[in-house]
């Protein structure tokens, strides 16, 4: 078994129906195996050992042994029963922020075409969120829900708004609070729409992200809401982090550009959420 300096493996792509043809049998290479292994964890998100072991007629200690070995290598996340997808690391908020992204802007349109007078919406953290924020109709009385300070600081300036901010310990990754006393305070509120950035978002796996405390107090902002709209790249979509926040049903739109795949848009409108595609910049 041989593999490149950066951890790939090293050997030929063939076609899947050899792979499949020789997963049944004794003769498949220990390389070949582990690129099946991985083909279908970037698939599926996750995997577990006793899937694998059916799919790949080994044993399940085989299929343990594999995952610890592509576990070192850091090509997955092992965990207890199987492995999940290695998780990107999340660029810091301020480094974000020092590195705008214009194109986050096209998503805007649907979502302010959603908003009527006397709302009571949540504009939640991340760079989307905020160019929502700094673009609300000037003519259109709302009242705003955010954890986020710097969305705070944008509305504050615009005199239609009625701003509330979330308290509690300020989770410094994502800008925004988290923790008990926030979770408290949003069972406090309805909302008629939550505004969400996508950090990852699978028909199956849900709405993911990769903190728990975060995951916590997002899914109490959505447990309130009547309608919950995640807007983002498709490049964000099939994709599952570690803490799911609610399940896929959960979300009642998604907004998102023309670089989607055909299967994940398919996925995504049988679970009955309306599907937004805007054009890619």
């Amino acid at each position: 078994m041989q593999y490149h300096a950066n951890n790939t493996l090293a050997i030929p792509i063939r076609s899947s129906k050899i792979r499949q043809k020789n997963a049944g049998t004794c003769k498949m290479l220990l390389a070949e195996r582990h690129q099946l292994i991985l083909e279908q964890l970037n698939l599926h998100g996750r995997i577990t050992s006793v899937e694998l072991a059916k799919s790949l007629a080994v044993s399940e200690d085989t299929i343990r042994r594999d995952l610890n070995k592509l576990g070192e290598l850091k090509l997955l996340n092992r965990v207890h029963g199987g492995a999940l997808v290695m998780q990107e690391e999340t660029p810091d908020y301020f480094d974000r922020l020092n590195t705008p992204d214009p194109s986050k802007k096209r998503f805007l349109e649907p979502a302010l075409n959603m908003l009527e007078a006397g709302q009571t919406i949540v504009i939640d953290s991340g760079e989307t969120c905020r160019y929502l924020a700094q673009n609300l109709p000037a003519n259109l009385p709302l009242t705003v829900v955010t954890g986020c300070p710097l969305i705070v600081q944008d509305l504050m300036q615009q005199p239609q708004v009625n701003v509330i901010q979330i308290g509690g310990k300020m989770f410094k990754p994502a800008m925004r609070t988290v923790g008990h006393s926030a979770i408290e305070m949003l069972k406090q509120i309805r909302f008629d729409i939550v505004f969400m950035g996508i950090c990852a978002f699978h028909a199956k796996h849900g709405f993911c992200v990769n903190y728990l405390e975060e995951a916590e107090v997002l899914r109490a902002t959505i447990e309130q809401a009547d309608r919950t709209v995640l807007m983002g790249p498709h490049d964000k979509l099939d994709k599952t982090k570690t803490y799911q926040i609610v399940p896929a049903h959960k979300i009642n739109h998604v907004i998102t550009d023309e670089g989607i795949r055909q299967d994940v848009q398919t996925s995504i409108q049988s679970l009955g959420i309306e599907l937004t595609i805007v054009p890619s910049s």
